[in-house]
Order: C-alpha cells, then structure tokens, then sequence
C-alpha cells in the first residue's frame, strides 16, 4: 500500500504578495519569481502535496477599507460596486502569479475563491471542494485566495486567506500550515514599533492563545492581527494539523524551508494535547 506524500498548505500573505503601502495593484514580481522557483526546488527534491493560497494584497484591501467592507455590503450599491472591484483586482492578482507560478514549472490550478465558497455571517457556508479535491489527486497544486465572496444574508463579505487554509486543512487533512509574512513570525512585542521585540520560536497554540498583550499587536501581517489569527486557527486543534509555522516570506530560500521542515528562525505553533510539566 503506497503512502501519500504529506499534504502542505503555504498562506502567502498579501504583504508579500504586493506591495501593500502602494496605490493600485502593486505586485512584487520578481520576489514572486523566485519563491516559484525555491518552491519548485523543494518539490525536485522531495515528493509532497501542496495546496497554495495568497492575500488580496494592496488593492483589495484600500477598497475594504475606503468602503468599510468588513461587515458587508448588504444592499448598499457603492459597497457592492467596491466588492466587486476588489474581486477583479484580486483576481487579477491570482492571474499574474498564478503565471509566474506556471513558467517556473508548478503545475498550478486557480481554483477562484468566489465561485466556490459562499459565506453567512462573514463565515463558511458552503464551499465546493470538488477542484481542490480533483487537483491534488492528480499531482496539481490547487491556488485559491482571498476575497469578497457571496454571503447569504451580508450581500458580499470578506473570505480571508487564512479562513480559507484552514477550512481546506480540515477537509483535506493536513500535516501542516506555513504563513509567509513581511516579519520573521510571533513576537513579544510589535517588531515594527519596539527594538526589544523577541521572537518566539515555539510555542503551543494555547499558551499563544492565552497571551492577551499580543492580541491587539502587529505580530503577524495579517487582516485581524494576531488576535484574529488565533481565533481563526482555533478549529485546527481538531483537527490533523501537527504545526502552523508562520516566516518570513520575503526571503525566498524560507520556502524551501519551510517545504523540508529545514530548521531556521520562525515561530512553530503546536497543535494537538500540551504535555504539562
């Protein structure tokens, strides 16, 4: 009986994505490039299933904010009007890396978030897994992002990139979760607003949890902060998931890092039972 290569999702934040302090879609190719290319490499040296998602990035998330799309659009015409825009801009994302993926010799599938997940109350209703389910059998790996989405009783609502990697570990049983950020993981502190911030390397998601003087900081790179990520990840600890790491992703050799558990300076988040004592 042949074992199947562990399954891998890798989050590729917006802010690595794009340039999120620019105007309009800024998207940064030739760092895109190279992550295709480390990520490539990983898969020639060893075989593994991989699911990839990225951020909305720079235009997706001006429009979310200019129009307050974060509770919806319900009926309001200028905020469906946004929610729409921002999905063709966000798609036009998936295009251009999806591309750039594809040219490095990833045999990439866009699998287009709107079309397969519809939301109630800004969460998962129903998402259609058949593509992502099709993909992997055959050796592909599926790419999907986040955006606006059809919500059943806000009009659109917004379906992160985060929601989306851990509803497809859930269904697909995934070993492990990488989060490529613009900082080098989980701090003491906000690294962008103290020097003395220290990076924590390992840590059980329950203790993480329990640290409420992260909760409001820029930790992670991430639409919510960190709060937001540990309530979106709190599903996981039922789930298949060993470890959520979360690195930076701006230097590209991290993805193959991350892609053979090659050890460098990140922060693990441990799942399952915490071993007291």
């Amino acid at each position: 009986m042949t074992t199947s290569p562990p399954l891998i999702i890798l989050k590729i934040g917006g802010s690595v994505a794009t340039h999120k302090d620019r105007a309009g879609l800024a998207i940064r190719t030739a760092l895109l490039k190279k992550i295709a290319l480390a990520i490539r490499a990983a898969r020639d040296e060893r075989p593994l299933r991989l699911i990839l998602i990225h951020g909305s990035g720079s235009a997706g998330h001006q429009l979310a904010h200019d129009f307050d799309l974060r509770h919806g659009t319900g009926t309001d015409p200028l905020k469906i009007d946004a929610a729409l825009r921002s999905q063709r801009a966000n798609q036009s994302l998936d295009a251009a890396i999806a591309e750039i993926l594809v040219a490095a010799g990833l045999p990439v599938v866009p699998v287009h978030t709107a079309s397969v997940i519809i939301q109630r109350d800004a969460k998962i209703h129903r998402f259609a897994t058949d593509a992502v389910a099709r993909a992997l059998k055959h050796g592909q790996i599926p790419l999907l992002y986040g955006e606006m989405v059809p919500d059943t009783r806000l009009g659109f609502s917004v379906c992160s990139g985060d929601t989306i990697a851990v509803a497809l570990a859930r269904e697909f049983g995934a070993d492990r979760i990488g989060f490529a950020s613009d900082i080098d993981g989980v701090f003491t502190r906000d690294p962008h607003r103290f020097a003395d911030a220290t990076l924590i390397e390992t840590t059980h998601i329950s203790s993480l949890a329990d640290r409420s003087d992260l909760s409001g900081s820029h930790n992670i790179d991430v639409t919510g902060g960190l709060g937001g990520k540990i309530e979106k990840l709190a599903p996981l600890r039922r789930s298949s998931i060993r470890q959520v790491e979360i690195f930076n992703g701006l230097h590209p050799a991290h993805y193959r890092h991350i892609l053979l558990s090659v050890p460098f300076p990140h922060t693990t988040l441990l799942f399952g039972q915490k071993k007291r004592g």
